[in-house]
């Protein structure tokens, strides 16, 4: 299986190293520090372990005293958001909703010691169907959320999934995306289905009555899947996502681990979670069974898995619809992608006239192009 080789950043390798435990080193400057650990998503993770090592009086007072209000805003914000998805998860099963927290929100409430130290910026719930998230879309608008530009409006095969908001009188914001299939990409987005997830979902009680996760086993498939739809832009290893690969992996029985193999066998996800599991071995010297990875390996193999692939926005898109199980499939996701519907653009282009639809598709297509070829 071909691997990917990137570069330690050293202040991202110092993070690292002070959250997995190890003795981090000289301390980094420190306004890198915090700009690192921000854009990495573990700035209250570096706060929470650096406090509990010797390292933590290396830091100036000044720094200590950032971290310790960057913490305090993320618990106030963390209070505000359990509020809110208490009020919506009870709104969705009074209305018969059948609904699974899934990535950051379930995670943070099965693997960490308090979950304002898994960082996010929204909300993620799977239901069964776009027919279901629609219709939790309008039971989210009786409570006060509001839709806005949505890429669910391009078709089903481009985006599966829809957003909300509702914006607190403080100004706080609570960012839904509702999910009808796991994963947001055509590639991945039939790897996994509802109701195997359902059936394997655990309880989130800090989260009320309603609230159900995923399984430890789900969630790591999920979350390699996720990592690697991201790969195209140049995040995939940020360290947050790596550490959940990381606490997941370390959670999991042996009984657990052959189940995910068995499921990465079956659906061909052998290489996503491979590249995965390797790169949090790199990062934070993960311990997981020889023979999972050797498994892994192979499947990934047979599956003529290359990373490279991934990191392309053409060569992911071409292994897309490639891989889409039709010819008639090809078609409908093709014209998707390039014409999207008449109700998406004028909502992106502010125009009312339908003489201006071929236009304003000329232009998204000119300054997609040009963006993708550029880098800008």
């Amino acid at each position: 299986m071909p691997t990917l080789s990137p570069p330690l950043d050293p202040v991202k390798l110092w993070l690292a190293m002070l959250l997995r435990g190890a003795e981090p080193g000289a301390l980094p400057d420190e306004s890198a520090l915090l700009r690192v650990a921000r854009a990495e998503g573990v700035l209250a993770l570096c706060q929470y372990h650096w406090r509990r090592s010797p390292a933590w009086g290396q830091a100036s007072p000044a720094l200590q005293a950032e971290l310790t209000r960057c913490v305090q805003q993320e618990v106030a914000v963390e209070l505000a958001r359990t509020v809110a998805l208490r009020a919506v998860l009870a709104a969705l099963a009074q209305a018969g909703l059948p609904v699974l927290l899934i990535k950051g929100a379930a995670l943070a409430h099965t693997l960490y010691p308090q979950p304002y130290l898994r960082s996010r910026c929204d909300t993620d719930l799977l239901v069964p169907s776009r027919e279901e998230a629609e219709r939790v879309g309008r039971v989210l608008q009786t409570i006060g959320y509001q839709q806005p530009i949505s890429m669910y409006m391009f078709g089903d095969l481009v985006s599966y999934e829809l957003g909300c908001y509702k914006t607190s009188p403080g100004g706080w914001t609570h960012a839904l995306d509702v999910h009808w299939r796991p994963s947001n990409h055509a590639f991945f987005a039939e790897r996994l289905t509802f109701p195997e997830l359902a059936a394997a979902a655990v309880p989130l009680p800090a989260l009320g009555p309603h609230a159900q996760g995923l399984g430890l086993a789900h969630a790591l498939l999920l979350a390699c899947i996720h990592r690697m739809a991201n790969m195209q832009v140049g995040n995939a290893n940020r360290l947050i996502w790596l550490y959940d690969i990381h606490r997941l992996a370390q959670g999991l029985t042996d009984q657990q681990w052959q189940q995910i193999v068995k499921l990465a066998e079956e659906r061909a996800l052998c290489g996503p979670c491979c590249d995965g599991l390797d790169n949090t071995r790199l990062w934070f010297a993960t311990t997981m069974p020889d023979a999972v990875l050797n498994r892994l390996r192979a499947g990934a193999d047979r599956e003529g898995f290359d990373p490279h692939l991934f990191q392309s926005f053409w060569r992911f898109n071409w292994l897309t619809f490639r891989t889409l199980p039709s010819n008639t499939m090809r078609l409908r996701w093709l014209s998707q992608y390039l014409f999207p519907s008449a109700s998406y653009m004028r909502s992106k282009y502010d125009f009312n006239s339908s003489l201006w639809l071929p236009w304003f598709h000329a232009v998204r297509i000119v300054r997609g192009t040009f963006r993708h070829l550029t880098g800008r």
